[in-house]
């Protein structure tokens, strides 16, 4: 009798522990931030995460890998110090909308999560004396949307920055088809993209619930396009319809970016009026821009937005590479939205770092950003019904596009990866 009683508190005890785990584990998933790429401090230069490709500019590549391949993601990034300072990172799993999934580390990590960033370089003959820190990310176990975080002297809650990376797993099979938009009224401006989502692979109950897809353009997450729902559903083929005809499955096409080079502060790259060296400063005057929502399309290779470090000084090496204050000026009347300078220099952020004040002196919107040397994409974006007021959009313009499929079945607590696809528009 005493044993059977003993044997009921124990287990009464075991299901308390595990409320009390379940319950962290609901308050933790249900506290509803969303983690993006995005920096916490001004000491913060330049932040990179990429795939270890062994090719040209493989830092511009998206951080998206499969699971189980032997393709590493590297991490490099400046702080704008005078030493070497204490740094650890964390890996952090997420949900299908970003916000942190209630698996523990050891439900995704082969490690303790906490990792000592201790390779490191100091920059060399530079006006902005840096430290270039970089690691190579560990491994995890399964695939999802990750965060990695660096933080100071073992202090979570003094965090850097944020990046995010995505790991996958081929559990579906993709067919996009890329096309200008079937809604006559975007038909000129906009792309759209149909696919379709081949599932046999997976034990699947109710297709309709336990798949999300985003869709991407050129690497961003600010414009993605998230919640769409099928438009068929073919169970015995195992196969899901997205054939949108209300412009759910519309981009934007956009223009060909306007870039500028700042790989020499000794004389004039392309697209910069001026060059400024002191002492203590570089700045660099970018040829003032016009607005293009007038003009025709004009096909111009580009990078999509994206940029490379690299200086071409003689015979510079990358830690000589420096860090200059770089100076936009888009002539325009002032309206009454906010304009931003956007790109993947900052994240595609509109935040108050990318905010352009207008100069009723020289009737034109101006901003700066300090940048590390190298070769720079960026567009004008307006707060507005139409964003691209300044740039103007063409179906007709050349975009690189990514499909993401989650999927969570009934007995998973978080969302897994199971299929990617990424291709170029071509018309």
């Amino acid at each position: 009798m005493k044993i059977d009683y003993i044997g009921n508190r124990l287990k009464m005890c075991g299901l308390i522990m595990l409320c009390f785990v379940m319950c962290c584990q609901h308050v933790r998933a249900q506290s509803g931030k969303v983690y993006e790429n995005q920096k916490f401090h001004d000491q913060v230069g330049v932040v990179q995460l990429y795939p270890v490709l062994n090719v040209g500019n493989e830092e511009m590549e998206t951080p998206i890998i499969p699971i189980g391949q032997t393709t590493d993601l590297m991490l490099r990034f400046d702080m704008l110090t005078v030493e070497y300072e204490n740094l650890q990172a964390k890996i952090i799993h997420c949900n299908a909308d970003w916000t942190q999934s209630v698996l523990n580390d050891m439900e995704f990590m082969y490690d303790y999560n906490v990792f000592d960033i201790r390779d490191y370089e100091y920059s060399i003959n530079t006006v902005e004396l840096y430290v270039n820190y970089w690691m190579t990310l560990p491994k995890v176990k399964r695939s999802g949307n990750y965060i990695i975080q660096v933080y100071r002297d073992s202090r979570p809650d003094k965090v850097l920055f944020n990046r995010r990376f995505v790991v996958f797993e081929q559990g579906v099979n993709i067919q996009p088809k890329m096309r200008s938009s079937t809604s006559v009224q975007y038909r000129v401006n906009n792309q759209q993209i149909d696919f379709e989502i081949a599932y046999s692979g997976l034990q699947v109950n109710n297709p309709m619930a336990e798949f999300k897809v985003v869709l991407r353009q050129n690497n961003r997450w600010d414009n993605a396009i998230v919640n769409l729902r099928p438009t068929n559903v073919n169970r015995a083929a195992s196969k899901l319809e997205y054939r949108h005809f209300n412009s759910e499955n519309n981009f934007k096409g956009g223009n060909e970016f306007r870039f500028f080079d700042i790989r020499v502060h000794t004389f004039r790259g392309m697209n910069v009026a001026a060059v400024k060296n002191e002492e203590k400063r570089l700045d660099a005057f970018l040829v003032r821009d016009k607005i293009r929502s007038q003009a025709v399309y004009s096909q111009v290779r580009d990078m999509n937005g994206a940029f490379f470090i690299a200086t071409n000084e003689s015979g510079a090496r990358y830690l000589e590479a420096d860090y200059i204050h770089v100076h936009f000026d888009l002539i325009s009347p002032e309206t009454n939205d906010e304009v931003y300078v956007i790109g993947a220099f900052n994240d595609w952020r509109k935040d108050d770092k990318s905010r352009m004040i207008y100069n009723r002196q020289t009737l034109s919107y101006q901003a700066s950003a300090l940048l590390k040397q190298g070769f720079y994409d960026y567009m004008y974006w307006v707060d507005s019904d139409n964003p691209y007021w300044f740039e103007n959009s063409y179906y007709q313009t050349e975009n690189k596009y990514e499909i993401i499929v989650y999927y969570r079945g009934f007995t998973d607590l978080a969302d897994k990866v199971v299929g990617y696809t990424s291709f170029t528009s071509e018309f």
